[in-house]
């Protein structure tokens, strides 16, 4: 029998990625997936799930709050079913909540294919149930073998603008933008000084342009480049107060047309969906 997987995030973006990866990866596993953590709930008293991957901050229940429910459930207690918390809140004390409620691992935002693959496979192990993992599919060949897609790309600058003696068969001789631009949303010139986190990489970046649902940052690239559709975590503060805001990387391109330039400006989509989250960047573009 083939592992039953239920993924839980309020952001379609995040739910859709991690699906595709995992039936990419483990062809044999069943996926589901809840919006928030009370649709969860729901299909976890309806269905009897393997494991368990959840964002931390959603509508209606958290991720924690899920958490900590199904450790009350004989059938979901700790031992039973691995609970994987995907979250971009990665400080001390939100890990230590989540340990302490029962936590099985936990995988940051922004994270790679590769990377969520690990800690699937590393639960799996821990609850002795790898074989209905690779059900389907050998899932330590699976692993290995999974193009590692998330947000840091292994391309050169040369790849990414246009060199197709280099480029992989599958690749873009360029980089596009892959969602159509909204006509009528308001962008602001600014310039804020932040930080922004690609998939094992965090760059001091300077937001050149904002709004509601896009950001513009300036990085140096260090030799690394952000991948297009990878994830991206933005901290931005408004009012004393820093949030840490979920983004997918639109575009990527050199801010001249020097292939070797040491700069590049990405082009971040909004992710995150709860209404607090969209209360403060609403607060913040109005602000600036």
């Amino acid at each position: 029998m083939s592992l039953k997987i239920l993924v839980v995030d309020d952001a379609s973006f995040t739910r859709d990625l991690i699906k595709r990866s995992v039936r990419k990866s483990f062809p044999g596993t069943t996926v589901e997936e809840a919006v928030n953590g009370r649709k969860a709930q729901q299909l976890l008293q309806k269905i009897q799930f393997d494991m368990v991957l959840c964002d931390w901050e959603m509508p209606e229940m958290t991720g924690v709050e899920l958490l900590k429910w199904c450790r009350e459930q004989p059938q979901y207690a700790k031992e039973a079913v691995p609970f994987v918390m995907i979250t971009s809140r990665g400080d001390k004390s939100h890990v230590v909540e989540a340990v302490q409620s029962g936590v099985t691992d936990y995988l940051g935002k922004p994270f790679s294919a590769e990377q969520l693959n690990q800690k699937i496979i590393s639960a799996a192990k821990k609850h002795g149930i790898e074989k209905k993992l690779s059900a389907g599919a050998n899932g330590k060949a699976a692993a290995k073998t999974a193009p590692s897609s998330g947000g840091v790309a292994t391309a050169s600058l040369d790849v990414l603008m246009g060199g197709a003696s280099k480029a992989p068969k599958n690749s873009s001789p360029k980089i596009v933008n892959p969602t159509a631009p909204t006509p009528d949303v308001a962008i602001k010139d600014v310039k804020i000084p932040t930080l922004v986190r690609f998939e094992g990489k965090q760059f001091r970046c300077m937001v050149v342009k904002f709004s509601k649902n896009e950001a513009t940052v300036l990085i140096k690239s260090d030799d690394v480049i952000p991948q297009v559709l990878g994830q991206a975590v933005l901290d931005l503060e408004f009012d004393k107060k820093v949030n840490r805001l979920n983004y997918f990387i639109q575009s990527v391109a050199t801010t001249d047309k020097k292939h070797d330039s040491a700069f590049l400006t990405v082009t971040l989509g909004l992710i995150d969906q709860d209404a607090e989250k969209e209360a403060f960047v609403k607060a913040l573009f109005e602000s600036l």
